[in-house]
């Protein structure tokens, strides 16, 4: 988890954001950072995207690329979660994440890690899991 907080730390006081695959064991899991184009979308068109990086991201394209046709190819692994950070702001599922993470692109479903990152640390590291039974995200 030390990819995910350098990564955090790397990009404040911007949100970062990124996925992790491999399979059930944590063992093999790699971190796959992600460019978020925030910035650039809200410079281009601010009255549709209102939000900088500072609040908000997007996967840049060749990230989703990647994602949905490269890391696939080894059918024993899997996305197993996605993460981005909370600059300055507690690590909370809001519920703009929750809206993103309803998907069913993923069986099964990934977790969803939020990072509390501050100019010099990252504070907190929280994982929100989809319970299907009370249909939310579970902490």
């Amino acid at each position: 988890m030390e990819g995910l907080r350098t990564h955090a730390m790397d990009e404040y006081p911007y949100e970062c954001c990124g996925y992790i695959t491999g399979t059930d064991d944590p063992e093999t899991w790699i971190v796959r950072r992600c460019r978020n184009m925030q910035n650039e979308l809200h410079a281009r068109d601010p009255e549709q995207y209102p939000r900088d990086a500072r609040t908000a991201y997007i996967f840049n394209e060749e990230d989703m690329k990647q994602l949905f046709y490269t890391d696939f190819e080894d059918p024993d692994k899997r996305v197993v979660g996605f993460y981005h950070s909370h600059p300055d702001h507690p690590a909370y599922f809001s519920e703009k994440d929750r809206m993103e993470a309803l998907t069913d692109w993923f069986v099964p479903e990934p977790f969803y890690l939020v990072l509390s990152v501050g100019e010099n640390s990252v504070s907190d590291m929280k994982a929100f899991v989809w319970n299907e039974r009370k249909e939310t995200f579970d902490e």
